[in-house]
């Protein structure tokens, strides 16, 4: 062969191996562009998602005040405009038949069914709107989610293909070094140009090694931190996982870390300062860690547990991060862990010129609770993270299999309590209330019961609080105070004696915020026909404080129609005398402490007379909780105690019991008598077993 061809055949090889390397780097950068465009894609299907719900949430709080005031619909309109236009945006994006189509079309049908319920709500017509949202508006937004999903899951396919495309990328120029390398070495096999041939060795090696590790840590690594990815993170926790069934000392941890409020600053900053802070978190993470850097390792399972300190952190997208922590010498590491992140998060952050303060809520799960999968393990994690966010800001919360036990209960006591009204699980239970001068019925208290099914009567204790964080409690009040009002009438027509017996109706924070509370009650008693007079407002010290003027605007506006109010469990909450004095209010109802207080000591029961003494001079009456004793009933009155309820005249009672003891109070010439008579002839009201 003639230095000619010998020369042609290198340069045909070359040019061939240069051609590979150029198509490979442009594939590399074409799938790279595709998988941003996914990845913006997919956040903007999260924000529909998020306004959809959003909208959803307007829906109800609409249904819940019977109006759409001006707020409500501007706040929808900007709901909708904001879902149009991140359509409009997914349609640049990713222009394909069966995805952005299908979402477009479900997010019209949803928006569409949602302006019609505004529409009915608007006019009045809440029967038929609430009939559109269960036939109607919940199976759209269903089925919208369901499309959401369905483009989300194919994002994740298709950016798994890409990456394989990217993989082929990286090994077509492997291939075309590795040909290049044969060549050379044939070649110059005789030792001509050997000291060249070392060097064009020596260089093909080296880009060799740097694309392996190019693709490994683009394979393992988020891109804009350059920490851990998710799929890293599952690997090693799964490896970790495993290793506690072959090492019963070997202990590890998962910490969950989600920036609060993070969607703030987005929107407020926009996304090149939320990045430029992810980064900055970041790096305060990884100063809160001891951590190795660490590439994938499927074997050796069984062999050496690794050093302590090899800890790992990861990215796992947006604003949340993971911790693992291997091989840990006790649960409490975890602890430490959160609590060093705290305190490292504590000083501000600067971005483009501002003074940021950032805190984060952690979730912690360790291995003590034997997991059989790396799933189980991020689910509790997550689960203790949202726990933590709950109870305020820079918590952190430690996941046991107690914790994931309650997490499941409150899911489906959610679900459940949701339908328990148009079920017709809910009861009202009436508490008598008694005068402590005579000894007659003076009234009752409504009281909320659930009677669930497979559960049996459910204490308000235990859904109450649910109601009020989801919500739902605003339309449960306005149920009971409905159905108080309505059996009060009824009780007012059968038994004509008893014209002056009232009832009282507790008012929950979510309920006296209503802008339109009043106006809500007015209707209620309109509809029933129960007299404004036989109605007592009740809401508790707390809920009062909260805003004293407005509060004090309320509790006018109430009186001027004709109601009474009253203020709850005084004692118990801001206590302020000043504005106590500035209320409008008629009863002041003594809590169940300070009466359970007067059998034990002195200072109690001279409380409890300071309280009624006050009461008294701002021309209030009073009435006392939680009796028990004929002694405490006896002492009451003695100080000068007007009214009291409790389980010593008895327990909340259902309308049949109620209705008894109507007949009852009838037939006698005089149903009043002494603290004990009294207490006998209600408790023999009581069904049995007695039910609270």
């Amino acid at each position: 062969m003639t230095s000619t061809q010998s020369s042609l055949r290198l340069g045909m090889i070359a040019g061939a191996g240069f051609m590979i390397t150029c198509l490979g780097i442009f594939s590399i950068f074409a799938v790279s562009q595709s998988n941003k465009r996914r990845h913006e894609t997919e956040a903007l299907l999260y924000q529909l998602r998020a306004n959809a719900q959003g909208l959803g949430s307007n829906e109800w709080e609409a249904i819940a005040i019977l109006k759409v005031d001006s707020d409500l619909h501007d706040s929808s309109e900007r709901f909708r405009r904001d879902i149009l236009n991140e359509l409009k945006t997914i349609h640049i994006f990713q222009d394909r038949e069966g995805l952005a189509d299908k979402v477009q079309a479900a997010a019209s049908r949803y928006l569409g069914d949602m302006e019609q319920e505004f529409a009915l709500i608007s006019n009045g017509r809440l029967d038929e709107a609430r009939e559109l949202n269960s036939s109607r508006v919940d199976p759209d937004f269903d089925l919208l989610d369901q499309a959401i999903q369905e483009a989300i899951t194919k994002f994740g396919t298709e950016t798994q293909h890409s990456n394989q495309t990217e993989l082929l990328s990286f090994v077509g120029i492997l291939v075309a070094c590795l040909a290049s390398i044969l060549f050379l070495a044939f070649r110059f096999e005789g030792g001509r140009q050997l000291q060249k041939t070392n060097a064009r060795l020596q260089e093909l090696v080296t880009q060799l090694s740097l694309s392996q590790e190019k693709l490994t840590h683009l394979a393992y690594h988020d891109s804009l931190t350059q920490l851990a990815n998710r799929a890293l993170f599952m690997d090693q926790l799964t490896q970790c996982v495993n290793r506690t069934k072959r090492h019963q000392d070997y202990k590890f941890a998962v910490v969950f870390i989600d920036v609060d409020h993070f969607k703030a600053i987005n929107d407020s900053l926009g996304h090149s300062a939320g990045d430029q802070l992810i980064v900055q978190i970041a790096e305060r993470l990884s100063g809160s860690i001891r951590r190795y850097d660490v590439v994938p390792q499927r074997s050796d399972l069984t062999g050496p547990v690794r050093a302590a300190g090899n800890d790992i952190l990861a990215r796992l997208g947006g604003d949340i991060f993971a911790i693992l922590l291997n091989d840990i010498r006790d649960p409490s590491d975890g602890i430490r862990v959160a609590e060093r992140i705290q305190r490292n998060m504590a000083p501000p952050f600067p971005v483009d010129g501002r003074q940021l303060q950032i805190t984060a809520s952690i979730g912690i799960a360790t291995s003590a609770t034997n997991y059989s999968a790396a799933e189980d393990v991020w689910r509790d994690a997550d689960t203790a993270m949202y726990q933590a966010r709950s109870m305020g800001d820079s918590r952190y919360q430690m996941c046991d299999a107690a914790m994931h036990a309650a997490a499941v209960s409150r899911l489906k006591l959610e679900s459940d309590l949701r339908q328990a009204e148009s079920r017709g699980e809910l009861l009202v239970y009436y508490q008598p209330i008694v005068s402590l001068q005579n000894g007659c019925l003076t009234g009752f208290e409504a009281l909320i019961r659930w009677q669930r099914p497979g559960f049996g009567l459910v204490p308000p204790a235990d859904f109450i609080p649910v109601a009020e964080e989801t919500g739902l409690i605003v339309p449960i009040g306005s149920w009971v105070l409905r159905e108080a009002c309505s059996q009060m009438r009824a009780w007012r027509l059968r038994f004509p004696s008893e014209a002056t017996l009232t009832i009282a109706v507790n008012f929950s924070a979510k309920q006296f915020i209503q802008p339109d509370l009043v106006e809500q009650v007015t209707v209620i008693l309109r509809e029933t026909g129960l007299d404004p007079g036989s109605l007592k407002i009740e809401l508790t010290e707390s809920v009062a404080m909260q805003d004293a003027e407005r509060t004090a605007r309320i509790l006018n506006e109430f009186k001027a129609v004709g109601l009474c109010t009253s203020i709850d469990d005084f004692g118990t909450g801001y206590s302020s005398l000043s504005y106590l004095s500035r209320l409008p209010l008629d009863i002041l109802k003594l809590d169940r402490t300070f009466v359970s207080g007067m059998d034990k000591n002195k200072e109690s029961r001279q409380v409890v007379h300071t309280i009624i003494s006050l009461a008294h001079n701002l021309g209030m009456d009073v009435v006392a909780e939680g009796i028990e004793t004929v002694e405490q009933a006896d002492e009451l009155k003695s100080l000068g105690c007007h009214y009291a309820q409790g389980y010593f005249f008895s327990k909340p009672i259902d309308k049949a019991c109620v209705e008894n003891l109507l007949k009852s109070s009838t037939q006698e010439a005089n149903f009043c008598g002494t603290m004990t008579e009294l207490s006998r002839r209600f408790r023999g009201m009581e069904p049995t077993p007695a039910q609270i």
